[in-house]
């Protein structure tokens, strides 16, 4: 009940995105936390409602920001929220003077981590344009963000990377062409953890972690004077599944589970970014993304990002699974034109889908044949892919 009230209220989901596989008030209702229609399996270590809504900070009970939706008097609708311009520091604010962020999560293994990437070839963020919210580390300001991004969001037995993992990521890239189209300046926040699976992600200290940080960056912005317009979750995992043989239909299950505190505490979309090769296998994952293409076409709490990776050539990997900085920076670039365009527009962009050679078309919405006229970009000849004489 409380995940569908917080996709129709202030978070904006599409009337037409309701034809997707979303359930109903009745259903859910009836089960309580399920997202899918098929009741997902159940992770070893399962986080119910009530614990979501008291045991996800670590704070006293009485004090805990409740994850239960909003009554609807307190809703505050999209439409009423204004942007101001201030002509003085071009920041929009809404009427009562806050500033206007998009809240979003970087989530996933080691590309998303950046382990293949290099800082010093990654885009600088303009003064303004975005910033890093360190949920663990430090979180009482807003950093400028800078590459590796999130090298110090370790929680010990939780989300938590080696030094060596985070070496460049695609979050500046992203936050960069995700403020030219949308004016809105993001506030990022890291949970991606290298070479880890969905049960991993489905085990209840990790679902715990990923949820404090997404509250605490709440809790805080609406402390200082910022409203929070849009919240989304970038993701880019699934190599290990692919390696453990998982099903498709257990990807869906596993990822409808590890979403659902997330939805729960005011998350509108997960922007999945399809897992691309290996060095040795160009169809390895194919199980991942095809689990991941389905989901993204038929479940509302989904959308592609990109499928960019499955369009790369070997000479710009760094290794067996990692990509280099120009790799990410394109990944970053794409994933925030999706991301950007289903804030613009209310309806997921149609997108190239370098697996098939086709073009992805959501289900649920409706499209002009000028929207549909999606053509590939050939990356590794154009130039944005290039191969560093330093590695």
């Amino acid at each position: 009940m409380v995940l569908l009230l917080a996709c129709m209220s202030v978070q904006g989901c599409d009337k037409s995105e309701q034809e997707k596989t979303v359930p109903d008030m009745q259903e859910v209702k009836q089960s309580d936390t399920s997202i899918s229609q098929d009741e997902p399996d159940i992770p070893e270590e399962p986080v119910t409602e009530e614990e979501a809504d008291t045991t996800m900070l670590n704070v006293d009970t009485e004090d805990a920001v409740s994850y239960s939706a909003i009554p609807e008097s307190e809703k505050e609708s999209e439409e009423e929220v204004e942007a101001v311009q201030d002509e003085k520091d071009e920041v929009l604010r809404t009427e009562d003077g806050k500033i206007i962020v998009d809240l979003i999560m970087f989530m996933g293994q080691s590309n998303m981590s950046g382990t293949g990437g290099d800082a010093q070839y990654a885009p600088k963020v303009p003064k303004g344009h975005g910033y890093e919210f360190r949920a663990v580390s430090d979180p009482t300001r807003l950093y400028p963000i800078e590459e590796p991004f999130g090298l110090y969001e370790n929680t010990q037995g939780a989300i938590n990377d080696l030094p060596i993992a985070k070496n460049g990521s695609m979050v500046s890239a992203f936050v960069n062409r995700y403020y030219e189209l949308t004016k809105v300046p993001v506030v990022a926040v890291s949970a991606s953890s290298g070479g880890r699976d969905t049960a991993f992600w489905m085990s209840k200290p990790v679902m715990k972690d990923f949820a404090e940080r997404q509250k605490r960056a709440q809790v805080w912005l609406e402390s200082n004077d910022y409203h929070i317009r849009k919240q989304y979750v970038i993701w880019l995992q699934g190599e290990s599944d692919a390696e453990d043989g998982l099903t498709t239909e257990q990807y869906n299950q596993n990822m409808d589970n590890i979403i659902r505190p997330l939805f729960i505490g005011g998350l509108q979309k997960v922007f999945i970014v399809t897992p691309g090769r290996t060095l040795t296998g160009k169809y390895f994952f194919d199980s991942i993304v095809y689990a991941q293409l389905n989901m993204c076409r038929t479940s509302g709490y989904y959308a592609l990002a990109t499928t960019v990776l499955n369009s790369v050539s070997t000479e710009y990997m760094m290794d067996e699974y990692h990509y280099n900085q120009s790799v990410l920076n394109v990944v970053g670039k794409e994933a925030a034109e999706s991301a950007a365009y289903y804030t613009e527009n209310r309806k997921e962009k149609c997108i190239y889908n370098y697996r098939d050679n086709n073009v992805f078309i959501p289900d649920g919405f409706e499209y002009t044949e000028e929207e549909m006229d999606v053509e590939p970009i050939d990356y590794n000849t154009n130039g944005d892919f290039v191969r560093y004489q330093d590695g």
